[in-house]
């Protein structure tokens, strides 16, 4: 089997260790495998290289390891170049501010001890399928949404220029000034084909749990069980007390799921139109505009190599990792509708004059 480690080049400068140099080169030599080291050139290089080598190996009869060598952006691209190819397995050399996909396999220091890599476990694991109006398809690790999550996204990039704004305080700015215009959307969403109601400040599909640094939306999300989890949060509450809930239990506390106008559901498909009017969809942190969006999930995608001394397997024996959906009591019916009617906003600024969320579906 031969190893390639794609790396990118800009990422992690400012790591106190040279990964390549004093990681990756020692412990390929010292386990004396057949490795090569690529550095990608320009966006989208890492996805051409792999699905280049990945064809090469096909054909040969061969299967080869890849491992991305930077953080989700790296790993992103390496994935949407191998999905479809069952000769190829996949894993991380953390290099990157988030490393947000192997929170959900172990930490930074078990992906970096790379002999562990080289002698890892395979595991089988969904990615999640993102196809927009025209047809254009790309594949993600960990979520893709739109709304005001995908807005502050799109926002991130600027707010780097800021001083002293790096990894998760770059998506708290960004959502600080999305908060002013992105928080009222109006497309339509669908769950496995059941329209939802609306209007919505955000809709998001999980592959994994974690993103922007850190970001625990995909609660209970399971990346081996071939569904997808649907966080879909209506807009119920005017701005003054959305501000502190967007900002706290979404961005900080993570319990925004807990509430009843939000809707944790598991299913197959999501679509969303937005019936003419662009948005932006987030996918795992690469943003564009679309008009309508499909997530969808693909079971078995890829097979990702987990460090040996991970932990992965025993949490979930020993119920530390638990993957069933709970919501809480203020999310059962009929307390959820109860408590949606307390909620004066909806009541009289979505329902009665905008002629939103009449009733629940």
């Amino acid at each position: 089997m031969k190893h390639y480690f794609i790396q990118n080049p800009n990422s992690g400068k400012n790591n106190k260790v040279d990964i390549i140099k004093d990681l990756v080169i020692p412990a390929a030599e010292k386990a004396g495998v057949d490795y090569e080291i690529y550095d990608t050139q320009c966006a989208g290089d890492a996805t051409r290289f792999c699905k280049e080598v990945a064809q090469q190996a096909k054909e040969k009869g061969e299967t080869i390891r890849i491992y991305a060598v930077g953080g989700d952006g790296t790993l992103y691209e390496v994935i949407n170049g191998v999905v479809g190819y069952d000769n190829v397995e996949v894993t991380v050399v953390p290099k990157g501010s988030g490393n947000d996909y192997i929170r959900l396999y172990g930490t930074e220091e078990q992906f970096l001890k790379v002999e562990n890599l080289i002698d890892g476990i395979p595991l089988t694991v969904d990615a999640l399928k993102v196809t927009d109006q025209d047809g254009v398809t790309e594949y993600a690790i960990n979520q893709a949404s739109l709304g005001f999550d995908a807005e502050a996204c799109s926002k991130q990039e600027a707010m780097k220029r800021l001083p002293g704004a790096i990894g998760h305080r770059t998506y708290v700015l960004g959502g600080l000034y999305c908060m002013f215009a992105k928080v009222y959307n109006k497309f339509r969403v669908f769950v496995d084909g059941e329209e939802t109601w609306g209007p919505f400040i955000q809709a998001t599909a999980w592959v994994g749990q974690y993103y922007g640094s850190g970001i625990k939306g995909g609660t209970f999300g399971d990346p081996t069980d071939g569904l997808l989890d649907f966080s879909i949060i209506h807009r119920v509450m005017s701005w003054p007390f959305m501000f502190p809930y967007m900002l706290f239990h979404w961005q900080q506390k993570f319990d925004y799921y807990k509430y009843p106008f939000v809707d944790y559901v598991r299913g197959k498909v999501m679509t969303i139109d937005g019936e003419g009017k662009s948005f932006d969809v987030n996918v795992d942190g690469e943003c564009r505009p679309v008009t309508k969006v499909t997530f969808e999930s693909v079971p078995a995608a890829f097979t990702f190599i987990l460090p040996k001394d991970t932990t992965f397997f025993k949490d979930i024996e020993s119920g530390k990792t638990v993957y069933t959906i709970d919501q809480g009591k203020k999310c059962e019916e009929p307390k959820r509708t109860k408590l949606l009617n307390k909620y004066k906003f909806h009541k009289y600024y979505n329902q009665k004059l905008r002629g939103y969320g009449s009733k629940r579906k």
